[in-house]
């Protein structure tokens, strides 16, 4: 085993973080650049840990700790969030031979019990697709978080070779990155929308800003945020985000009558996610078991 006294935690995790790049998700991947910073600073300025093999439970612990309660307030969440990185990382060291012990393996999360979201009515819903239905860019926007029940992130990533409008039964493909790049998810489109799409391409086509790899939605993230806010003040419903509008597809898929695991599986919930995540927080909306 390498003399892990001499081994740097700083050095330690530019190696982890350098090797899940293009191994784990995007997301996954943000998060645990985030946490690293907190890590490193806070073992540079509140505990003198420098080497891997000082690093105990206790300073695993104490780290965990600082991180959820620094500003006074306790977020499991976040807590959780920490245990998955230091976990990751000890497992990492582990199968380098730098550690012969792991100082997180009794270390456990913290348990969360997921809230049912807020959704718009199907009346809001209806409401706010009409008054989107005006401009076809606001019509695909609405319609790909609320009815489709794409993720924010999913929606500013597609391409216009991600449709597949001309089928009988038209589609969008939604493709995954890092990890997940080989992997799609092909969701069907209410007609209505499928129309916008095909009217909102021609109209980009004449407008010469249509590319087969261009993004769909020219957009940033933040200006989604800023259109959906706007077209709910316009429709006299209540303020809503991408976030509360895929939730909203979700609870009207389930009232309509759509199994659970298939809804599931059209927000692209891992089989995990679908358990700990899905299941609880859309419970009020499924039907009871016979």
């Amino acid at each position: 085993m390498a003399n892990s006294m001499h081994i740097l935690l700083r050095a330690v995790v530019a190696e982890y973080l350098e090797a899940i790049q293009g191994v784990r998700t995007e997301n996954v991947v943000a998060n645990h650049v985030s946490m690293s910073k907190r890590f490193l600073s806070y073992f540079s300025s509140h505990r003198p840990v420098r080497d891997l093999a000082k690093l105990g439970q206790a300073d695993l612990l104490a780290f965990l700790d600082w991180l959820t309660h620094r500003r006074g307030r306790f977020t499991a969440h976040t807590y959780n969030m920490g245990v998955e990185f230091i976990k990751r990382l000890t497992r990492f060291c582990l199968a380098r031979n730098w550690l012969e012990e792991d100082p997180a393996a009794e270390i456990s999360y913290q348990e969360i019990k997921p809230r049912t979201p807020e959704v718009l009515t199907r009346e809001e819903m209806a409401r706010l697709i009409e008054g989107a239905g005006e401009d076809d860019l606001n019509r695909v926007l609405v319609g790909l978080l609320g009815e489709v029940g794409l993720k924010k992130q999913e929606l500013v990533n597609l391409r216009f070779a991600d449709l597949e409008l001309d089928d009988p039964n038209p589609e969008i493909v939604v493709r995954y990155t890092g990890k997940l790049k080989r992997k799609t998810r092909r969701l069907a489109l209410p007609e209505a929308l499928a129309a916008a799409l095909r009217r909102y391409t021609a109209y980009r086509q004449e407008e010469g800003t249509y590319g087969f790899l261009t993004p769909l939605v020219p957009i940033t993230g933040r200006q989604v945020n800023n259109i959906i806010a706007t077209l709910c003040r316009q429709a006299g419903v209540r303020r809503a985000n991408p976030q509360m509008l895929r939730d909203s597809a979700a609870a009207h898929m389930l009232l309509a009558g759509r199994p659970p695991e298939e809804v599931g599986q059209q927000l692209g919930y891992t089989p995990r996610g679908y358990l700990l995540e899905f299941l609880p927080r859309f419970q009020v909306w499924m039907e009871p078991s016979p």
